[in-house]
């Protein structure tokens, strides 16, 4: 008999007349409309969006160690911010308030991963879909998947990651390359006619791990994040082409923003997140177009927020008046435009890391710090922000603190509910470096760990992370106890440290190590499932079941653990339990192949061939890469006969199953199938 098989995502498997099962699941939508609005001009719209990328190292924004002409020539052709600013240093909340002109305390997108855009947000999309535009949106990076909410208002929102090769067919990469990202983007324009578009177009290669495609590789060599720019960009210019053949420029805007930059070292952080400095705040943004004077460059605050009202005044219409942003056209003519204020805030320390989160106020001279240890910088004179001055500035203090309570409330506290997420995201995003929470409530009052007094477990965590560091696991998995003997309330150590002690076969000392996060205090449904998976490693299916039915109840949208569960009981022969769960996870998610599939398998052992193979096609028409599916539907038609169907489903097996996985099953399947000749 075969039984599950480990894995990141964990594969669940049983022989039932030579039946097998794995896991996959898909994604749903959302959408959302919006209210009436007045004409706009009709222009068509073109954003793209760069994932973390430092405006200083753009070749407009004075760079010249790089080469970054098309991103460069909608600078010269409009308008250059050189003084743009996001609201956190994060993906997902970030985009949230570029397409609402919200700050994250009012559109409640708090963190990459565990908070979803509300289905009545009024985004750009929306307004733009009511009043007639086509809207399209391509992205990069499984951090923006429908599932969080940005697609409101997106008629085609194409996120699907590449899979990462033959025999893991229930998996998705985290990120596509812009490449890839591009070419659907203008196959989707070519298709465009008469009505005005609004295209947003998202890559996300200047993220870590910098990892630049040739020839960008070897030019930029010692440099890869600028290797990785300078790569996004040369696709861009593809883009840019087709939009000019598509949409005369007389007619069509463009904007280039980043979410948020990038620390590189800078204050102790590595990558972004963790810290308010103006390093991963401080943002690219151009914009071309009728209505954008060509050439200039504004010196003046622009903030994300600012993005939607400044395209809508544009295209001549109404800003909501729930949009918290201003519009930058005044800054067109000479004029002041309401921006002189920022709000910016991480929530990543506390809910990833288990420190305190940051709140910042920034001007176009002073950014003040909310942290146990508050800060204060002069950016008039200390663009850096190397030296705190706010032992000598109390009234600037007073001023920002009363902003922030504005903001927040009076007493400057405040409490968020994460949702739940589902464990084939959770680990994109894990593989991102984000730890989306399962579903859990947090109390912001910025009492805790400073994370300024963890630069040290930074640093740690940055070696041990490092793929271009060459250091052996061992060496890894070393320097992971250290962060961990510093800082053993960060659950993010944990699960870094479990995977690595996972992967050299140390599954004792893996099972150990998450107990004691429990002990710890450390509650999250990806403890409870890693346990379970590693329980089903060892043969006590038991002990499996009960972790596995933990981690449902803090994460019900964990379908892979359901998954996981569902077969366990089958294997302890509870068909009625194991059917619950899995009718469950398909009113969860009707598209969830695998849960068919076990359903599947569920008649067989019920004797009702004729309901399995209709479970079975159910499963192969929604994944036809679903390996077990194609074997178990070969299996039925060979018992009712049909030689035909059998072989054709056998020959798919044979195409997508992984030797490595199915060698034995392998070898029966071509038997079989010589046997059907």
């Amino acid at each position: 008999m075969l039984s599950f098989r480990p894995g990141a995502i964990l594969g669940c498997s049983l022989a039932l007349a030579l039946a097998l099962l794995v896991s996959c699941h898909q994604s749903g939508s959302t959408q959302a409309a919006t209210a009436a609005a007045p004409p706009l001009r009709p222009l068509n719209l073109v954003v793209v969006t760069v994932d973390t990328l430092r405006p200083d190292h753009l070749h407009c924004y004075g760079y010249s160690k790089i080469e970054t002409p098309a991103i460069d020539s909608v600078a010269k052709d409009g308008v250059l911010f050189e003084n743009a600013v996001t609201q956190t240093p994060l993906t997902t909340p970030s985009h949230a308030s570029i397409f609402t002109g919200l700050n994250p305390t009012t559109h409640h997108v708090r963190d990459t991963g565990g908070f979803i855009l509300e289905s009545s947000s009024k985004t750009l999309a929306t307004i733009l879909q009511k009043q007639g535009w086509d809207t399209a949106a391509f992205i990069s990076s499984a951090v923006l998947k429908k599932l969080f909410g940005l697609n409101q208002g997106f008629r085609v929102y194409d996120d699907q990651m590449p899979k990462p090769g033959k025999g893991h067919e229930y998996l998705e990469d985290a990120e596509r390359r812009a490449g890839d990202t591009v070419d659907r983007a203008i196959r989707w324009l070519d298709m465009q006619s008469g009505k005005p578009f609004f295209l947003w177009v998202h890559v996300y290669d200047p993220h870590a791990p910098y990892q630049p495609p040739a020839p960008f590789r070897e030019k930029y060599k010692g440099r890869p994040y600028d290797g990785e720019i300078a790569y996004a960009d040369h696709e861009l210019g593809r883009l840019f082409a087709a939009v000019r053949k598509k949409s005369p420029p007389a007619k069509t805007l463009i904007a280039v923003l980043s979410d948020h930059g990038e620390s590189l070292g800078e204050h102790g952080e590595y990558t972004h997140g963790v810290f308010l400095y103006d390093s991963t705040l401080r943002i690219a943004f151009t914009l071309s177009g009728p209505g954008v004077p060509s050439g200039l460059r504004v010196k003046q605050q622009a903030r994300t927020v600012d993005f939607l009202p400044t395209i809508l005044d544009l295209m001549g219409g109404k800003i909501p008046a729930s949009v918290e942003g201003a519009s930058l056209t005044p800054f067109f003519m000479s004029k002041d435009a309401a921006t002189a204020v920022s709000y910016a805030e991480t929530l990543y320390p506390k809910i990833n890391m288990g420190w305190v989160e940051l709140r910042a106020i920034r001007t176009n001279r002073w950014k003040y710090i909310r942290a146990p240890r508050p800060e204060l910088y002069d950016l008039s004179d200390d663009p850096t922000e190397t030296k705190n001055v706010i032992q000598s500035h109390g009234a600037e203090v007073q001023k920002f603190e009363a902003h922030l309570k504005t903001l927040i409330g009076t007493d400057g506290a405040e409490k968020v509910q994460t949702a739940s997420v589902d464990q084939r995201t959770m680990d994109q995003l894990k593989s991102l470096g984000y730890l989306a929470g399962p579903g859990r409530s947090y109390n912001l009052t910025g009492q805790g760990v400073d994370p300024k007094d963890r630069v040290e477990v930074l640093k740690l965590l940055e070696q041990a992370q490092a793929p271009e560091s060459g250091l052996p696991d061992s060496r890894r998995i070393e320097l992971l106890r250290q962060a961990l003997s510093q800082d053993p309330g960060d659950p993010n150590i944990y699960y870094q440290l479990g995977a690595k002690l996972e992967k050299q076969g140390r599954y004792p000392e893996a099972m150990e190590l998450y107990r004691t996060a429990l002990r710890n205090g450390i509650e999250h449904s990806r403890l409870h499932s890693r346990i379970a998976d590693l329980a089903v490693r060892s043969g006590n299916k038991d002990e499996a079941i009960l972790e596995y039915e933990k981690a449902m109840r803090l994460n019900p949208s964990d379908l892979e653990s359901q998954a996981n569960l569902a077969t366990a009981y089958l294997e302890k022969g509870r068909l009625d339990d194991a059917e619950r769960v899995y009718k469950w996870i398909t009113t969860t998610d009707p598209e969830y192949a695998a849960a068919y599939n076990g359903l599947g398998v569920i008649s067989i052992q019920r004797q009702d061939a004729a309901a399995a193979r209709g479970y079975f096609e159910k499963a192969i028409a929604l994944d036809a890469d679903l390996v077990d599916a194609q074997l178990n539907l070969g299996l039925i038609y060979k018992m009712a006969g049909d030689r035909a169907r059998a072989r054709s489903c056998f020959q798919a097996f044979l195409r997508i199953a992984s030797p490595a996985e199915y060698r034995e099953v392998i070898f029966k399947v071509r038997e079989e199938l010589t046997a059907l000749q």
